[in-house]
């Protein structure tokens, strides 16, 4: 290699590290305020709401033996340690790697996720819907009598509602974080339904999820103890803990595969894609793209592969062209950060196409 190639890959990689350098710094800082300013107040304000939560059903639920309270009750326990593991799983992602793991620790998030939908979510689930399912059980051979006390009911109700307005403020939060998430990264707003399914965001996926299940839940629960208050029959409140403990084994599922697509890595916006495409056109010295692969490793990560054809096949004007690529990737895209690698090559028919 002569002294004029090695001045020339020097000044590349000079050129790259001040690009990711500035990007780090814009990354934490964009328009005068960190870009994450609210990220995890979600996870935060649902962990607060439920722990006070939890605490209240166990007591109503103690004092009125009511089985929809008591499946409420397991499902904030559940909810608790939820919060709890995506709050550990942030702060496992943000630990530096000791080379073992080359890309870093992003994963761990969408590792965390995954444990509370197949685990936690699940469990809590199948013990509520046992519990609710043996004093059915009980009711049906008379072992249990199916007569209530509606004034004891009225105190799990007022509970119900309590609760209720809890998880509706933290599932306000969490929408807020939502709309604030889009409008950060640029993405047309959505559907809540269309972010959840869209989402990078382990944490604010799960936490969405548990708030939305906690207010059915919580409806399925109030409408159990309401019929049996109306009623005086047992039996009414009973289904209804049924109706909570079937809420979250469904929620598990649907949970379980939304981190499961993070883990095995899903592809950027479709948004997204358009501008990163415009960007590698728009460099000078880019005849065609030839291919591209992108990969979130996280939210605000993205590890993203390239094939370019340049206007020249040589080696030295490959290297410069590379190194404008990614400045211009990374000043189009300034609220990621990019992990990328960029090959030049020709483009021949059985390639495969950087729109498919």
């Amino acid at each position: 290699m002569t002294d004029e190639t090695n001045i020339s890959v020097a000044s590349d990689i000079s050129a790259s590290s001040q690009s990711k350098k500035t990007e780090t710094e814009g990354t934490k800082e964009r328009n005068g305020k960190p870009a994450n300013a609210n990220a995890g107040a979600a996870v935060k304000a649902a962990l607060a709401a439920n722990i006070g939560v939890a605490c209240a059903k166990f007591a109503a639920a103690a004092f009125t033996g009511s089985s929809s309270m008591f499946s409420e009750s397991v499902h904030s326990v559940a909810d608790c340690a939820n919060e709890i593991v995506l709050m550990f799983g942030d702060r496992a992602s943000d630990r530096k790697s000791k080379g073992d793991h080359p890309f870093g620790m992003h994963r761990a998030k969408y590792l965390a996720s995954f444990i509370v939908a197949t685990l936690l979510f699940f469990v809590g689930g199948v013990f509520a819907v046992s519990q609710a399912a043996k004093k059915l059980i009980g009711l049906a051979d008379g072992s249990i009598p199916r007569s209530v006390d509606s004034l004891e009911l009225l105190a799990a109700l007022a509970v119900v509602v309590i609760s209720a307005c809890l998880e509706g403020y933290g599932l306000h939060t969490s929408i807020r974080e939502a709309r604030e998430r889009m409008a950060r990264v640029k993405v047309e707003e959505d559907s809540l339904i269309g972010f959840w399914r869209r989402t990078k965001s382990a944490e604010l996926a799960s936490v969405m999820m548990e708030d939305t299940l906690a207010l059915i839940g919580l409806l399925f629960a109030g409408l159990g103890i309401g019929c049996s208050m109306l009623t005086g029959d047992e039996l009414y409140d009973t289904i209804g803990g049924l109706l909570v403990g079937l809420v979250l084994v469904v929620g598990s599922a649907a949970l379980a595969f939304k981190s499961g697509s993070l883990l095995l890595g899903e592809d950027v916006d479709p948004r997204t894609h358009k501008l990163l495409s415009q960007a590698v056109a728009d460099t000078p010295g880019v005849e065609r793209l030839i291919n591209m692969q992108a990969i979130h490793m996280d939210e605000d990560a993205v590890l993203l592969c390239l094939k370019v054809q340049t206007s020249k096949l040589d080696r030295d004007y490959d290297v410069e062209t590379v190194d404008k690529i990614e400045k211009n990737i990374r000043a189009a895209l300034p609220w990621y950060e990019w992990e990328i690698y960029v090959e030049p090559d020709i483009w021949r028919a059985n390639h495969v196409s950087a729109d498919e």
